[in-house]
């Protein structure tokens, strides 16, 4: 499928257009790397990946279009192109990392510094927490919002999987940390992922932390090779 990009005089909202393929860069590469860095640099540039990380997290990939990205970005509409000549799956890439960035910096720092078994699931939950109650429940996971829109795109579908790897990881360090052989930290960190995404969907479905809450008092009182209560 070839990546189509409408012309700014065309009057109806731009939709979505996403393409299988594209052979740049995420980073806005075109074989050149003084052009590459000074696109990477360009502060017009960030604001747009940054809205559109936003946006995604709001309404999904299908809700969002590349005018309403530039419109929530102020930035100039003519540079979509010279900025993402990958288009829209260029685009909604470097979103999903640009969301996650903090995310999984820091928790790369954090999981390494628990104490306590229960002190690490906290870890694992509080960036989730304070996104839902910062934003007023309004954003959720880019992840999920991504893969469900893109699943007939592989680029982005390949993406989002590589995503929830490196989420994975250190969650299942944790488990191996506190005990669990690596077989089943990994089953561990799998089940804990699919519940805090469920989480996520059900507390801005009710506008509540509860279930997030919910989820972590859970896995907190589930430490490997501790009783599991009733």
């Amino acid at each position: 499928m070839t990546i189509v990009i409408l012309r700014p005089s065309v009057a109806f909202p731009m939709t979505v257009v996403i393409g299988k393929r594209y052979n740049v860069s995420v980073n806005g590469g075109s074989g050149n790397p003084d052009v590459t860095s000074t696109r990477s640099r360009s502060p017009a540039r960030a604001r747009m990946v940054s809205s559109a990380a936003t946006l995604i997290r709001e309404r999904g990939i299908h809700g969002v279009g590349l005018r309403e990205v530039v419109a929530h970005s102020g930035g100039p509409r003519g540079s979509l192109g010279r900025y993402f000549p990958g288009g829209k799956t260029q685009l909604v890439t470097e979103a999903i990392d640009d969301a996650l960035a903090a995310v999984y910096g820091e928790l790369d720092r954090t999981l390494t510094e628990a104490k306590t078994f229960a002190e690490a699931i906290d870890m694992i939950v509080m960036p989730w927490r304070g996104l839902l109650v910062g934003h007023d429940f309004a954003l959720g996971c880019p992840l999920a919002a991504t893969v469900v829109d893109a699943a007939d795109n592989d680029d982005l579908r390949n993406h989002v999987d590589e995503m929830l790897a490196r989420w994975q990881e250190p969650v299942a360090d944790v488990y191996i940390k506190f005990g669990a052989s690596p077989a089943e930290a990994e089953g561990h960190a799998m089940v804990l992922l699919a519940a805090l995404e469920g989480a996520l969907i059900l507390s801005r479905a009710r506008r509540s932390i509860d279930p997030l809450d919910t989820v972590a008092r859970y896995f907190a009182s589930r430490a490997p090779g501790a009783p599991v209560s009733a």
